[in-house]
């Protein structure tokens, strides 16, 4: 198979994730090239830090929580966009917490 499908192998037993093994074999040629390279661009030590962070103990503030203006994402240019998903990205990288509420409908 090659050094990229052991090293996706060891990777997978590492982080106890064995039961996938199977599929990195489960096709031939570049759909099996491609299932292995996912599996090397996961970062599973990231994933294992988020995982065990589900279990913590957050204490919020609800003194602290305040509504936010609407945004109509629609209305928006692809800077805008950009510069909230960042602002978004940056929360949660820093362990914070945003709550949104939206409304909508449907039709006419």
């Amino acid at each position: 198979m090659g050094d990229k499908y052991n090293d996706a192998k060891e990777i997978l037993k590492k982080y106890n994730q064995k039961h996938v093994i199977p599929f990195l074999n489960f096709t031939d040629g570049k759909i099996n090239d491609n299932i292995v390279d996912q599996v090397l661009k996961i970062d599973f030590e990231e994933l294992k830090e988020l995982y065990n962070k589900t279990f913590e103990d957050l204490y919020v503030d609800l003194e602290q929580l305040q509504p936010i203006a609407g945004v109509n994402p629609d209305r928006l240019t692809n800077e805008e966009l950009q510069k909230y998903e960042e602002v978004g990205a940056n929360i949660i990288k820093n362990n914070k917490f945003a709550v949104g509420t939206m409304a909508g409908r449907t039709g006419n």
